[in-house]
């Protein structure tokens, strides 16, 4: 019985002989090599009928496919017992060989494919908008140093999501509304209304890791924008912020 298979595009011919091997849910250690033999040349015998380009790598597996085949219907040698299966070799060995390294850039493809779909899904801000005059920190940051700034904003992140759905499991998301201008907005209001700030009372009520991101970078641009002062008079105490013509 002929073997019906749609027809698709294949990379090569391990492309189209693992494919075959998957989609009968057979072992690479256990190849039925005259089914798929059979399979594949069928698959062949497809592609001519549609006048598809049939590459000399098709048609050399397919060459090697036969003579497995025909290794494996030759009788084998009468031997006694004590040569038992001793310095007999499985005519699909190498075929092995090659179908599992090919399985493994297979899957190493895909492990690569996952992870570029996981950074489509992720948003950056574009290098040079970070770039702040080292004299800038100097002036804003007291007590402290960038690095304490970026640790105190990781346990920030640590602390809110502990529990965070892996980014595989992630398909389709909403890319919410939450622009570094508004915030940078919401952060004059908050300080110029309260005088002093904690640095961790501007997380308080984020309830989304866009949100905390797009504070911090509001956070940032005010740095930039040299408007506050960051303090933090010992290690461990709480960092506050407040504006900086409060200092002056």
């Amino acid at each position: 019985m002929a073997y019906n298979i749609k027809i698709e595009a294949f990379e090569g011919p391990f492309d189209l002989l693992f494919h075959l091997l998957e989609k009968n849910e057979i072992e690479i250690y256990d190849i039925p090599i005259h089914d798929i033999t059979e399979q594949y040349v069928d698959y062949l015998k497809q592609m001519e009928h549609l006048d598809l380009d049939v590459t000399s790598e098709f048609l050399l597996m397919a060459a090697t496919l036969l003579e497995i085949k025909s290794k494996m219907l030759l009788p084998r040698p009468i031997i006694d017992d004590q040569q038992l299966e001793i310095g007999e070799i499985d005519p699909r060995e190498e075929l092995v060989k090659r179908l599992l390294e090919y399985k493994k850039y297979k899957n190493a493809a895909g492990e690569l494919r996952d992870k570029e779909d996981s950074l489509n899904r992720l948003y950056f801000k574009p290098r040079e908008e970070f770039i702040i005059e080292k004299e800038i920190y100097d002036e804003v940051l007291e007590g402290m140093d960038l690095t304490d700034l970026i640790g105190a904003f990781e346990k920030i992140i640590q602390g809110k999501f502990k529990h965070h759905v892996k980014v595989q499991q992630i398909r389709e998301m909403q890319r919410e509304e939450v622009s570094i201008e508004k915030k940078v907005q919401d952060l004059i209001h908050l300080i110029n209304e309260n005088g002093t700030v904690s640095f961790h009372s501007l997380f308080s009520d984020t309830t989304s890791k866009i949100e905390v991101i797009t504070t911090f970078l509001a956070l940032l641009e005010l740095i930039k924008m040299n408007k506050i002062i960051i303090q933090q008079t010992k290690s461990f105490e709480s960092i506050m912020i407040k504006e900086k013509n409060l200092s002056q």
